[in-house]
């Protein structure tokens, strides 16, 4: 009975594997590259107008436009042209064979409703030396003359700027996008902050005199004040203090 038991098993397991198996692929999977956009992302703003040191007041905001569409998992998620706000924080002029400077701040990128991803510029202070050092970060139109290290400097519009994205955009999710900043650098030799100062029960007051150490181990009591001399000791300094003896003598 038992060795027909065992033969019948084996028939079975026969027959199972003399059955073709179907093995279904995994679907394709969406490559990381086109699904997240880290930080610190290169993306190129394009100036909507020009942007003169001499001319151009600090604060002045400065429209812009990005150049090329940002997209994620097959889909537009940011369109090229979006709008790009630009903030003139300082300008300089030339003065003594100085040239002019112009500092730029970029701001938040207005994804969707709610939703903004922040960025900055590569070189937020711009020169004609540095131009003329980073014809890849800051791009003039064709038209525009290279400007000169000790004049004045304008930007024309159509000038590209090379920024970074300070965030994480991110489209695992099909139906939702999340922007993530990245966490701050922590040092070893960085001390913890505390958001809350105690506030001290008694006020130091330097012109105390402090209280002596007690050291540790057996108490040693002070020396006891020795007795000052009587004015019979002083007058007649003999063996013996008392005034008797001293008047016998």
């Amino acid at each position: 009975m038992a060795r027909r038991a065992g033969a019948a098993a084996l028939a079975a397991l026969a027959a199972v594997a003399a059955v073709p198996l179907l093995v279904r692929a995994a679907p394709p999977q969406v490559t990381a590259a086109g699904v997240i956009l880290p930080a610190g992302a290169a993306e190129t703003i394009v100036l909507d107008r020009d942007v003169d040191s001499d001319n151009t007041l600090p604060g002045t905001t400065v429209p812009a436009h990005l150049r090329a569409a940002i997209v994620l998992r097959g889909r537009i998620v940011v369109p090229s042209g979006k709008p790009v706000r630009l903030v003139v924080t300082e300008t300089r002029r030339s003065a003594d064979g100085i040239g002019g400077e112009i500092f730029l701040r970029a701001e938040s990128l207005e994804i969707a409703e709610g939703l903004a991803m922040p960025l900055r510029l590569v070189h937020p202070v711009l020169s004609a030396p540095l131009i003329a050092r980073n014809r890849v970060d800051v791009v003039l139109p064709p038209h525009a003359k290279q400007p000169a290290d000790n004049g004045n400097l304008v930007l024309p519009a159509g000038t590209l700027l090379l920024a970074r994205t300070g965030a994480t955009l991110d489209a695992s999710h099909p139906d939702q996008l999340t922007v993530s900043t990245p966490a701050p650098y922590i040092i070893s030799t960085d001390r913890p902050y505390s958001a809350y100062t105690p506030i001290p029960l008694t006020t130091l007051n330097p012109n105390a005199t402090q209280p002596p150490r007690r050291r540790k181990g057996r108490h040693t009591p002070p020396p006891a004040p020795s007795a000052s001399p009587s004015p019979y000791e002083t007058l007649f300094p003999t063996e013996t203090s008392s005034p008797a003896a001293n008047l016998r003598s």
